[in-house]
């Protein structure tokens, strides 16, 4: 509605209870934090001298710079708390992390990466904006207890039945 009322030039005034911005709930907040995760993924593929295996995996897969370029690929590299411990230089607080999929919290409050050692794959929703994402963890990093491929919990901008990869 927002965006329709943008786009005709109307005032839009939201109805109900206002999330507190910064928050997990406020969704603005939300759609920039999985924007941050997904630069710090991509350029961790980039850039890092820890994501030259996976620079090498896809290289294997036939997925070259410019498709890892459009589609924003990245790499979580495998360590607990890379992405969390990253997050302590900005505004994301680890609930926040935690609403949009990124961190699991443990009993005793503490939370850990969701992602570690996977090529990461942005999904975005029809307006652009990645929402979500997809990790395939690295041949090297595989054992019994990890799935091949893992993807965000629904959360409140990621509902996997209404999305459709590549669609945007």
């Amino acid at each position: 509605l927002r965006i329709l009322a943008e786009q005709a030039g109307i005032e839009w005034k939201p109805h109900g209870p206002k999330a507190t911005p910064g928050s997990p709930n406020d969704k603005a907040t939300l759609y920039k934090a999985m924007a941050w995760a997904e630069l710090q993924f991509h350029r961790c593929l980039l850039e890092s001298t820890e994501a030259a295996a996976a620079r090498e995996y896809l290289q294997q897969r036939h997925i070259n710079a410019d498709s890892i370029e459009l589609y924003r690929i990245g790499y979580a590299r495998n360590e607990w708390q890379w992405l969390s411990n990253r997050a302590r230089s900005t505004s994301w607080t680890p609930a926040v992390l935690e609403a949009l999929g990124l961190v699991i919290r443990k009993d005793n409050g503490r939370t850990y990466d969701r992602f570690r050692g996977r090529v990461m794959f942005p999904i975005r929703d029809t307006q652009n904006r990645p929402i979500a994402v997809g990790g395939r963890i690295l041949p090297q990093f595989k054992d019994d207890s990890s799935a091949k491929y893992i993807n965000s919990p629904e959360t409140r901008l990621y509902t996997k039945s209404d999305q459709l990869y590549g669609l945007h």
